[in-house]
């Protein structure tokens, strides 16, 4: 899975235009193209509750900015940005997967009785739109890397609350305004830890050692629940017998040592899915019932980070698991 594309270029003028990207097939599928509302089947005649004030322009922007490969049919591409907005028009009830790894309109949209968490969706979102080239990273003071400005567009969102200067296309104000990320074409308060689950190289954070970040550290230490316990130690232990079925199914010429750093990587891959499910910044570990809520984005650059910090204060016996 890739994190993002390398591709340096903007994003390809579409002849579509933004409010309206979706045409026929949309309307087909219950949605007015006015306005972007989303319009919930009239069958049955039961009113369904308001959605929040962020929902419609999510489900516009995640819609709009998604590649559409074939008719009703939208791909990830096996890129992580693309693969959680998938993920979260699933989630909010407005699409379903269509058995070939991407998703499909949902035939019903419907506000889904539980909503994915905000954090997750904001997240998405600034992944989505920086993948897309709707949201351009610039130069923050004090980042060690500074790439030439020419050919760049000019940021028109300023740097505030520790969050670096930006360049955000119009059409995606409405959905960052939503979510409350920016405010007088600056970044909010709210919008700084979001930043730090996308972590562009451009602005040189490093929220490891912020006091938010290290409180969260001991308190993830120090409260770790038993079942979450069970599942860290397990990743913590490579036995010999997996060694070996490792080397029985891999080619002739793969050694010991193959083995050892394929399972440690896949180890290290299996911790991190605990923080990507089980752990958040603002509430730490999250209970089964809660993680329901969750949105699976493999490369949180928060979450990564937590777990190595995590790692080689709670399992040093493992430090593969701390890199």
């Amino acid at each position: 899975m890739a994190k993002r594309t390398t591709s340096t270029g903007r994003r390809a003028a579409s002849n579509k235009p933004y409010a309206g990207s979706l045409g026929e097939m949309l309307d087909d599928a219950g949605f007015e193209p006015l306005g972007r509302r989303i319009k919930v089947s009239d069958r049955g005649g039961t009113q369904l509750p308001s959605p929040p004030k962020w929902f419609d322009p999510v489900v516009e922007f995640l819609w709009a900015a998604l590649p559409d490969l074939a008719a009703n049919h939208w791909d990830h591409l096996y890129i992580d940005a693309l693969q959680s907005a998938c993920q979260a028009l699933v989630a909010l009830g407005q699409a379903v997967l269509d058995g070939s790894g991407g998703i499909k309109v949902n035939p019903e949209p419907a506000l889904p009785s539980i909503l994915p968490r905000l954090d997750d969706v904001a997240t998405v979102i600034v992944c989505l739109a920086a993948q897309v080239s709707l949201l351009e990273y610039r130069h923050f003071t004090g980042a060690r890397d500074r790439p030439s400005p020419t050919g760049l567009r000019r940021p028109n969102i300023r740097a505030d609350h520790g969050s670096g200067p930006a360049y955000l296309a119009p059409e995606a104000f409405r959905v960052f305004e939503s979510l409350d990320l920016i405010l007088g074409a600056r970044w909010t308060e709210r919008a700084e830890t979001i930043f730090w689950r996308d972590n562009p190289s451009e602005w040189g954070l490093d929220f490891t050692k912020d006091r938010r970040f290290i409180r969260a550290l001991d308190a993830a230490l120090a409260t770790v629940p038993d079942d979450i316990a069970e599942k860290i130690e397990k990743t913590a232990v490579i036995t010999e017998e997996s060694i070996v079925e490792w080397l029985q199914i891999a080619p002739k010429t793969k050694t010991r040592e193959d083995a050892l750093k394929s399972l440690r990587f896949w180890s290290s891959h299996s911790l991190d899915r605990v923080f990507h499910r089980r752990w958040r910044l603002d509430c730490g570990w999250l209970s089964v019932e809660e993680s329901v809520r969750t949105l699976l984005i493999e490369y949180d650059a928060l979450s990564i980070n937590m777990r190595r910090q995590f790692a080689a204060r709670y399992l040093p016996q493992a430090p593969f698991l701390n890199g």
